[in-house]
């Protein structure tokens, strides 16, 4: 039930725009140097120009001014340094707010001033990573080692797109490489994850089909339900895929564990029933066969995969969960105690509080934050139909901010956040 997705690249991206930072002061500083003699006053005005609109950060327009130039200078190649430079900043921050594609063209764009500089391969794949496509990441990442044999960042990012992708051994030999030439706390954080998991499934089977990579301890009934999981998962994907016209190009690696290994693994509440977190992971020890409930959680579960990737990740908590309930209660749903107990005493939670991971809340207050969530977002779609939701999914994953996102997506039902709430809210008591 419960998803949490950390963000592994927030370090790296952080350690980029620190040495940008320093590497756009020094390019700056060399750039009045570069144009030649011969040059025209309007032209050293056009470089100059081109360069401060590089420090504003207004690289399209920059870009447009230096390929201008490029085209009319007698050596172009004097704009290499300054086109590679622009085209690096603008797909870092084309990838900041989520729009991957542009931002792969970007660094492929750049890398044609500048192939020798590892960065572009490393924000191109940056891009394939968080759209799921990790084989392909890896790929660029190699190329990247070859320009970069010793670089700790590249095989960091190289870890996580081979534990992404399940690929458990190579992800360990890369975190080990990266951390001895001096990656940071989080690659020894990741490392000692991997290593954690690692020896937990090395004593699985694994089972490949359509879209999910199934991974179990053998033995028993275990593998009959295996076969019954991914059928239900792809089932799952095909079904919701339809009503949120949403169909990711990934394949999602899903962990069959006795609840013991869950908990070592996960390291999370008792009341959790699952966990995605960039894997589907669930207890399932005991159970042989399949369940309602056990097909409620796999929706669930794998809405928080729909919602993980056609958001980028941008999303408040309580709409995470209130889709993931949705998703699950169509085949096991259970009363709205907690709900309307909470409703009737004017105690319903916080929604600012349900923004942030529920894993924070007092266990008491847990199944109202599930239940509190599933309505309202049971109320969206039922009122203004799965098309609006899919826009404001979209909205989210442009990395727009929640509440003004549905403000422009509901604006055609003269509607905001806190209308869409009182109305809600008002539902209950009928």
């Amino acid at each position: 039930m419960m998803t949490c997705v950390p963000e592994l690249l927030t370090p790296f991206l952080l350690e980029r725009k620190r040495r940008f930072s320093l590497h756009i002061f020094l390019l700056l500083l060399l750039a009045s140097f570069i144009v030649p003699a011969t040059s025209t006053a309007s032209t050293n005005q056009e470089v100059a120009a081109a360069i401060k609109l590089i420090e504003q950060k207004e690289y399209t327009q920059a870009l447009e001014l230096l390929h201008e130039l490029e085209a009319s200078i007698p050596n172009p190649d004097q704009m290499s340094n300054l086109l590679a430079f622009a085209y690096l900043g603008q797909g870092y921050q084309l990838l900041s707010s989520g729009d991957f594609s542009a931002a792969r063209e970007s660094f492929a764009d750049g890398r044609r001033y500048n192939e020798d500089d590892v960065r572009f391969w490393q924000g191109e794949a940056m891009t394939l990573y968080r759209q799921g496509h990790y084989a392909g990441a890896v790929s660029l990442l190699d190329e990247a080692l070859g320009l970069a044999p010793q670089n700790a960042d590249v095989y960091h990012l190289l870890g996580q797109s081979y534990y992404a992708d399940g690929r458990m051994a190579e992800a360990l030999d890369a975190l080990i490489k990266s951390s001895e030439l001096g990656g940071g706390a989080d690659v020894v954080a990741l490392l000692d994850k991997v290593r954690r998991e690692w020896q937990i499934e090395q004593e699985m089977g694994l089972e490949v089909r359509g879209h999910f990579q199934l991974s179990f301890v053998e033995g028993g009934q275990t593998a009959v339900l295996a076969t019954v999981i991914l059928a239900t998962l792809e089932d799952a994907y095909t079904e919701l895929g339809s009503e949120l016209a949403y169909y990711p190009d990934v394949r999602v690696p899903v962990l069959l564990y006795s609840r013991k290994d869950f908990s070592a693994v996960t390291s999370s509440p008792d009341w959790a029933g699952a966990v995605y977190d960039g894997k589907i992971r669930l207890p399932v020890g005991g159970m042989h066969h399949m369940t309602d409930q056990l097909a409620a959680m796999l929706y669930h579960e794998y809405m928080h995969v729909v919602v993980h990737y056609q958001t980028n990740r941008h999303v408040p908590v309580w709409l995470n969960e209130g889709l993931a309930e949705l998703a699950g209660r169509r085949l096991y749903s259970l009363p709205l105690e907690a709900l309307h107990r909470a409703a009737e005493a004017n105690q319903l939670i916080s929604w600012d509080v349900l923004s942030e991971p529920f894993a924070g809340l007092v266990d008491d207050n847990v199944r109202l934050a599930y239940e509190q969530s599933y309505s309202l977002v049971h109320f969206m779609v039922d009122q203004f139909g799965w098309h609006k939701m899919t826009e404001l999914l979209e909205s989210l994953g442009k990395r727009q901010g929640w509440q003004r996102a549905i403000a422009e997506v509901y604006h055609d039902y003269g509607l905001d956040w806190p209308a869409i709430r009182s109305q809600w809210q008002a539902s209950l008591s009928r």
